[in-house]
């Protein structure tokens, strides 16, 4: 997923990541510590993606942590080390996973998890959602595919001429590959898009969305247009080249998918918990010129993960790609942009009432005929 693991890793998920190579210093007979440091910082010099766009002197964070490691330093100073390094970098793609043990992401700060930190209030925020629908006359919502932590793949209802989709992942099972996950996917939107055919407009809910595979993507967001659109380019960093040396650009295409194509008004409500598939989901909706996006920025966590092994058996991975739009703009650290912006408060559990898809009804509901 993202070729190699979730958009949001946990310790409580199994993953595989895909033996990239790593870059070792011309000595390697230094000890152990020193040479889990050297082959960290070599192969992020040799394959990282966004040094430049993140503000990153990976040179002058060598001159600072390098001499603080010694053939005496233990594992959770080195794992501390590591840590101090990797979180100015704010790429949530950045782990550093001690197996079974802990794990390290370089998170980006978010609006969402400050107002919502734990899982208790975020699930008290779905209540809220979910009873906002019920006070806009939704049905009740219908859920399909299997779980992930506890959470059915999609839910759905209708509205007074307005359909509503929502999923909080791009994958439908975490151990499947991407092309045959997304053909899975593909079937269970068949069913559920059912319910929309006679709908004026939809509504399609990824707030929070832990993202997955950018083939599940494509596979929702072929359900709303009729043609075949650009609807993102990408690069892969040229291994142990310069940090702007990248290979063929690559060109994706969103194309229609199912038995038939909604093209009428759809809002993609968003916020900046939307993240790595979830990213890319609402910035090739945005090509789309039925579509608008309602709520915050998403995440800006675009690439494809690079995972590698340390020497010590430590997984690390990083972000090796940058993703473009059809405009050849980047929103990597940015995140797709919104058309109508609205955010999401604790006060809103209080008032047990969504601004978010109250902003997104509004706008709809001038569309209809």
């Amino acid at each position: 997923m993202k070729n190699i693991i979730l958009g949001l890793l946990s310790l409580s998920v199994s993953f595989v990541f895909a033996q990239n190579p790593v870059s070792y210093p011309k000595d390697t007979t230094i000890s152990k510590p020193e040479l889990n440091f050297e082959v960290l910082w070599h192969t992020f010099e040799d394959n990282y993606a966004f040094f430049k766009l993140r503000n990153i002197d990976w040179h002058a964070t060598y001159q600072k942590y390098r001499p603080q490691i010694n053939p005496h330093t233990s594992d959770d100073s080195l794992y501390t080390v590591f840590s101090l390094m990797l979180a100015p970098f704010h790429d949530n793609h950045i782990n550093v996973i001690v197996p079974g043990i802990k794990q390290f992401k370089s998170v980006k700060p978010s609006q969402f998890v400050k107002e919502f930190p734990t899982d208790s209030l975020r699930n008290k925020f779905w209540q809220m959602v979910n009873s906002s629908l019920m006070q806009k006359r939704f049905t009740a919502l219908r859920y399909l595919g299997p779980e992930f932590n506890h959470v059915p793949l999609f839910a759905y209802s209708t509205s007074n001429g307005i359909g509503y989709l929502r999923f909080n992942r791009c994958f439908v099972d975490q151990n499947s590959d991407n092309v045959p996950d997304a053909v899975v996917a593909g079937k269970l939107l068949d069913t559920l898009f059912a319910s929309f055919k006679e709908v004026k407009s939809m509504i399609v809910d990824v707030r929070d969305n832990i993202g997955g595979n950018d083939e599940f993507a494509y596979e929702v967001a072929g359900r709303f247009t009729a043609g075949k659109v650009i609807g993102m380019h990408k690069k892969t960093r040229i291994r142990a080249g310069g940090y702007e040396d990248f290979g063929k650009l690559e060109t994706w295409y969103t194309e229609p998918k199912g038995n038939f194509q909604f093209t009428k008004p759809v809002v993609v409500l968003t916020n900046d918990k939307t993240v790595s598939a979830g990213d890319l989901f609402a910035s090739i909706m945005r090509e789309l010129p039925n579509v608008k996006i309602v709520g915050s920025n998403t995440r800006g966590i675009y690439s494809n993960m690079y995972g590698f092994t340390l020497p010590n058996g430590w997984l690390i991975s990083l972000s090796n790609e940058r993703y473009y739009d059809n405009k050849m703009v980047c929103y990597e650290g940015i995140g797709a942009p919104v058309d109508i912006r609205v955010l999401n408060t604790r006060n809103d559990l209080l008032n047990l009432n969504d601004p978010v898809s109250d902003a997104a009804i509004k706008h709809l509901l001038k569309t209809h005929n």
